[in-house]
């Protein structure tokens, strides 16, 4: 919600939230969670979101996900009829 409503200071507040509090394998299931729609995070912040979310949100994906992880899962998610989107 706080990619789609364009609030990076929410963002970053639960960024920080989830190092102190959650594992790697916990926040890797966090930025490749999918939407009803089947949109990750990065999707959601590339239609809605501002360009520093979306920079935010690409900063974290390179410190925790694998480039294979952020290619084919974060970038490369399919909706709820099964499209790339």
């Amino acid at each position: 919600m706080a990619a789609e409503w364009g609030k990076p200071e929410i963002l970053q507040k639960l960024w920080e939230w989830a190092k102190e509090e959650l594992t790697t394998e916990e926040i890797n299931k966090l930025l490749l969670a999918t939407d009803k729609k089947g949109s990750t995070v990065w999707h959601v912040a590339a239609k809605k979101g501002t360009p520093e979310i979306l920079q935010k949100v690409r900063e974290w994906a390179k410190e925790k996900l694998t480039t294979e992880e952020i290619n084919n899962k974060l970038l490369l998610a399919t909706n709820c009829e099964g499209k790339t989107v």
